[in-house]
């Protein structure tokens, strides 16, 4: 892909914009790659603070010959000066932190990012049970597949691909919904859909063709499956492993690419995503310890969605945590080098400031869920009060989005709640299980 870093005093309409030295909490637009519309288009950027950026030359137009800059193959969306200026600090962001006005956004779309036709939260989350049922009945039956050393067919996975595909066109946030929810239980299957609810929605994001959405979420769905050779005990242990259990773990990736070698139809880049799902950019990772420039870029994204869903769900050696604060240590491993920054940004645009289920305080002392997102106010979620501001529980439902307040309102988040706190969540309110 053929690039050009420009002024933007040299953008103008025609030319399709990779990327920008702003952050996407900065931007004026739902993406960052757009093609520029108008000159209004380009007055928003001014404003948000670009000074410079890369355009897509096989997307869009080239600048004049006597103002070239020289062309660069580009692999990345390169945010990460935009991360640096993101913060992603202990502090909640402030409302001035983030100037997404929804009408602007609205406006300025692309073509192709005009939505389908939508469903409501509630309606498309009936749907989302149905996939997760059997998407968890799919991931269960690779398993047995991988654990007897049997060929897989790719032709099985592909229509619930294509299913869940449909329904984030939807409502992009019912299978999160799913994700988000507590387990009663510690299974493979459970945690393949999870990565698979991430992947979908993160790939779109980024910008991945429907080739490459395929083979992410093919190898979301195979890539822990290994460990259906493994002594199970050891997935969510919450404690230290063993140099011996270490080695073992070890073993799960190339347990599935063996089986994936005896299968005719996947393609080479889906075994290439389950053997390197473990390695960091950094060298640290496992099997074969390699770094950025020899890890598939598409590895990339399958990396953090694994990472996260293993996170909040304490599937390794450590307890779950808050989504939110998965998200701040991913955020910090990728300033460390482990991850692509540009990738771990883009997941958090996708999980939202405050992913859903999140147990919140508000400004006026309320206790609540948050419900649904705003992508275009992220920090104003809708959210079900769970407890009153006196401290009782609420026994009616009642639902506020913070987005549309009444006249002379302004209750805000203050705090994300650990529900596992009982002076926080007494009653175990705030908890949210998976029925």
């Amino acid at each position: 892909m053929a690039t050009r870093k420009i002024n933007i005093s040299q953008l103008r309409e025609g030319m399709f914009i990779h990327e920008l030295d702003i952050s996407w909490l900065q931007s004026p637009f739902l993406r960052h790659r757009r093609k520029i519309s108008t000159d209004n288009d380009i007055a928003l950027l001014k404003k948000a603070g670009v000074k410079q950026l890369h355009i897509d030359l096989s997307r869009g137009d080239d600048v004049e010959a006597n103002s070239q800059e020289s062309v660069q193959e580009s692999h990345q969306a390169g945010h990460s000066a935009a991360i640096e200026n993101t913060g992603a600090k202990e502090k909640l962001p402030s409302e001035d932190s983030i100037s997404l006005n929804s009408d602007t956004k609205a406006q300025n779309q692309d073509e192709d990012e005009k939505p389908a036709e939508k469903t409501s939260l509630n309606e498309e989350l009936k749907v989302a049970k149905v996939l997760q049922n059997k998407i968890g009945k799919l991931v269960n039956q690779l398993g047995s597949l991988v654990k007897e050393g049997r060929p897989i067919s790719a032709q099985s996975i592909t229509p619930v691909i294509n299913e869940s595909l449909e329904s984030i066109s939807r409502n992009d946030q019912a299978l999160l919904t799913m994700l988000h929810l507590q387990r009663q239980d510690l299974k493979l299957s459970d945690h393949g859909f999870g990565v698979f609810a991430v992947i979908l929605p993160l790939a779109l994001k980024l910008g991945c063709t429907e080739e490459e959405v395929n083979e992410l979420a093919m190898a979301a769905l195979l890539h822990d499956t290994g460990w259906s050779r493994l002594p199970m005990h050891l997935i969510g242990k919450k404690k230290a492993y063993t140099s011996a259990e270490i080695q073992l773990i070890k073993q799960h990736p190339s347990i599935v690419e063996n089986v994936l070698n005896k299968s005719s139809d996947f393609p080479e880049r889906v075994k290439l995503l389950v053997r390197q799902h473990h390695e960091r950019s950094d060298g640290s990772g496992f099997p074969d310890q390699l770094k950025k420039d020899n890890i598939d870029k598409l590895t990339e994204i399958l990396q953090v969605a694994d990472l996260y869903d293993e996170f909040i769900h304490g599937l390794s050696d450590q307890p779950g945590m808050l989504p939110a604060n998965a998200l701040k240590k991913i955020y910090h491993a990728a300033r460390k080098g482990q991850f692509s920054e540009t990738v771990v940004s883009e997941m958090i645009h996708v999980m939202g400031i405050f992913p859903l289920t999140s147990a919140i305080e508000l400004s006026n002392g309320e206790k609540a869920l948050v419900i649904e997102i705003d992508k275009q106010k992220p920090l104003l979620p809708r959210v079900k009060i769970v407890y009153e501001a006196n401290g009782q529980a609420n026994k009616q439902e009642k639902i506020r989005d913070l987005a549309n307040q009444n006249e002379g309102e302004n209750i805000k988040i203050i705090k994300v709640i650990d529900p596992i706190d009982d002076k926080d969540d007494p009653l175990g309110l705030l908890r949210v299980d998976a029925a």
